[in-house]
């Protein structure tokens, strides 16, 4: 998407999409989805593809939460920073 007032600058666009998946279909309704949608894939993954894949469990995440720990984590590393003792080295010129 091009950016306002930049129309050479390209910026990400989100979309948000709610499915609402009915319980049951009918013998009708399932034919008509077979017609819409791309046919089922009629291969099996290969031992090697399977070897590859990872399990993963997927997890509710509150984005507002979590950009305030991330910011909090920050801002404790940089007051870390702060509180080293000795501060910085000072070094003089030696004169010749």
């Amino acid at each position: 998407m091009p950016l306002y007032q930049k129309p050479f600058m390209k910026g990400k666009m989100y979309i948000h999409f709610t499915v609402e998946f009915p319980d049951t279909l009918n013998t009708d309704q399932l034919k008509a989805l077979e017609g819409i949608l791309p046919p089922k894939p009629t291969s099996q993954l290969t031992n090697m593809e399977v070897d590859e894949c990872e399990e993963t469990t997927l997890h509710d995440v509150n984005i507002e939460e979590e950009m305030k720990r991330k910011q909090q984590a920050a801002q404790e590393a940089y007051d870390e920073d702060e509180e080293m003792h000795g501060g910085p080295q000072r070094l003089q010129c030696a004169q010749q």
